[in-house]
């Protein structure tokens, strides 16, 4: 996250021209959220806004107790209420893309180091389940996926909007290794559980729900990513309530009536 200073000759003005000033972020630079200048730059931007919307309610932990009572909540997502409910048959959609196996994993969005997409490459090797695929789609500007290939394994490169959709509608199980963000709100709209290691994600880890919608386990951890990707794939009973509960969040916690809910609070306490 870098510091926008040009921020600040602008929030001087529109103190001494009376407009009202909402914040809407993360709260802190959260790869960096210890560092104290950046912290003292972001506490004078608070004391100057009228109110505060944040991502997520655990990103309220940074915001000082002082600024609590203009601080909302407004969790991030995206809207699903756009695409068509409808999806295509599975089966087509994997012939397309050209994908045979019967069960397949499937990471989503673009190909950067910071996803750890080696340790699922590595657990997926490991796995040795036959007819069992791994699905990377999302543009490869970091080249991490030159070394990545073997049977089964397809890199069908970027897709968007519904393809997207229905692509992760005809696969199984989700895994993102690190830094999960917005993705996750694609694929737990389509039904599919979430595998990730502990780390730095964005604040749309929160829908994540440990042993209900998905599992986090310890960075690095090969082995342990790959017995949680084994138990989802093969025990069909398990991955269907995964899948039910990962649809619920979405529609509830993720849904974005929840976050129009947070701007409005913010606005109603800005113009009360």
């Amino acid at each position: 996250m870098n510091f926008e200073f040009f921020k600040f000759p602008v929030l001087v003005l529109a103190k001494m021209l009376r407009i009202k000033i909402i914040y809407w972020g993360h709260g802190r630079d959260l790869e960096d959220p210890k560092n104290p200048i950046k912290n003292a730059i972001y506490f004078f931007e608070y004391w100057m806004d009228d109110a505060i919307i944040l991502y997520a309610d655990h990103l309220r932990r940074y915001i000082s107790r002082h600024f609590h009572s203009k601080t909302f909540i407004a969790n991030n997502t995206l809207n699903m209420t756009i695409f068509n409910p409808v999806r295509q048959d599975r089966e087509e959609v994997k012939k397309k893309y050209g994908i045979v196996a019967p069960k397949n994993i499937i990471c989503m969005g673009r190909m950067q180091r910071r996803k750890r997409i080696g340790d699922l490459y590595r657990a997926f090797q490991a796995l040795e389940l036959e007819g069992v695929g791994l699905i990377l789609a999302g543009p490869d500007n970091e080249g991490v996926l030159k070394e990545i290939d073997g049977q089964n394994v397809y890199k069908v490169g970027a897709v968007y909007g519904e393809e997207s959709l229905d692509l992760l509608a005809a696969a199984d199980v989700c895994c993102l290794p690190g830094h999960v963000g917005l993705s996750i709100v694609d694929a737990f709209y389509c039904g599919l559980p979430m595998i990730t290691e502990r780390g730095l994600h964005a604040p749309e880890i929160m829908y994540l729900k440990e042993g209900i919608n998905g599992f986090i386990v310890p960075s690095g951890d090969i082995g342990e990513l790959t017995n949680k990707l084994r138990t989802l794939l093969t025990d069909k009973k398990s991955r269907h309530e995964f899948s039910l509960a990962a649809r619920k969040e979405i529609m509830t916690n993720g849904h974005i009536d929840k976050l129009c809910k947070g701007f409005e609070s913010a606005l109603q306490h800005v113009f009360k």
